[in-house]
């Protein structure tokens, strides 16, 4: 089985960027490598999921499941997904068990803000959703991670250089 990089943090936080400069530079290798992305399963296979708890559960967990397949097909996969909660990554630990890496983009809220890419900030802001991680629901610090990126201190570049020199990659 090849490896999962679980990307994860706040809304905004820089994980799908990431995400996406790290597979395109191991693409640019001709390397087998898979960007699971939360917004891109939340509008399909995840589209019956909403924000509660037990939802946000369920969302990682087939997340984990469909990059566990992909790896074991050799594909390195990177899953950007917010994954709030330490039980949501204990979730993902179970399911993925040594493959696994997780990657947390540190990232202040109040320049997750700032950057608000979506608007989903600003719709929060003014009621418009609810369940926000960051805004409206916590975000448990991690634990146990095997990389921290200051997303709001490294550029993107920087970002994937130390990822692929902590990971191996």
């Amino acid at each position: 089985m090849n490896r999962v990089l679980w990307v994860f943090g706040l809304p905004s936080s820089g994980k799908t960027t990431l995400g996406t400069a790290l597979r395109d530079a191991l693409r640019a290798e001709n390397r087998p490598v898979v960007l699971l992305d939360g917004d891109e399963l939340r509008s399909g296979l995840c589209s019956d999921l909403g924000f509660s708890d037990e939802d946000r559960s369920e969302n990682v967990r087939r997340a984990a499941h469909i990059a566990r397949l992909l790896a074991a097909q050799g594909n390195t996969v990177i899953a950007a997904f917010v994954t709030p909660g330490e039980h949501h990554r204990a979730l993902v630990r179970q399911i993925l068990g040594t493959c696994l890496s997780f990657i947390h983009t540190d990232c202040p809220l109040e320049v997750c803000i700032t950057r608000d890419v979506k608007g989903l900030y600003s719709k929060a802001a003014v009621q418009q959703m609810t369940g926000l991680t960051g805004l409206q629901e916590a975000f448990e610090p991690p634990t146990d991670v095997q990389l921290t990126l200051r997303t709001q201190e490294l550029t993107i570049d920087q970002s994937v250089e130390r990822l692929r020199q902590r990971c191996g990659l």
